[in-house]
């Protein structure tokens, strides 16, 4: 990330995560870089808006998640600063192996976009692939394993 740059999570819930993040470039560059790094980062583009800012995104099931909602907002701060807000909801309420997808949805398109942004948008695939990837962690893991064996000796046991 560029010096100067600011980045703040704000977690609302366990279903819920609010990520505000700063950039040193004009509103056009964002908007349009934010675009072009989606789809490619693993994120279908639903609906965007440029005279408002916003970009409504998802992403499809994975090992622990049903998919989140993604509400993108951009908002030009001056000439050359732009804010991104980034609003990622699970799709199915609560889902407690899912809650870190959010914050990682959050990573990767901050990523992806800086290092976008940092290129002139020269190599598109390159920066979404030197952006974070969405990884589930070894907690979660642990979780679905023992969840799995209750189920399991439950079902037996009956």
């Amino acid at each position: 990330m560029e010096p100067g740059v600011s980045s703040r999570e704000v977690p609302m819930s366990l279903n819920t995560a609010e990520t505000r993040q700063s950039f040193p470039f004009a509103y056009e560059k964002v908007f349009d870089g934010l675009v072009a790094i989606l789809g490619p980062a693993g994120f279908a583009v639903k609906s965007q808006d440029r005279v408002i800012g916003r970009i409504v995104a998802s992403t499809g099931v994975s090992g622990f998640s049903w998919g989140e909602n993604l509400a993108i907002q951009v908002q030009r701060l001056s000439e050359n600063s732009t804010d991104v807000l980034i609003q990622s909801n699970l799709k199915v309420g609560l889902n407690l192996t899912a809650s870190a997808k959010n914050a990682q949805n959050a990573e990767r398109i901050i990523g992806a976009l800086s290092n976008f942004l940092q290129t002139g948008g020269r190599d598109l695939a390159k920066s979404v692939a030197a952006a974070p990837s969405a990884q589930s962690s070894p907690v979660l893991w642990i979780m679905a394993i023992v969840v799995a064996i209750i189920v399991l000796l439950s079902i037996l046991s009956s």
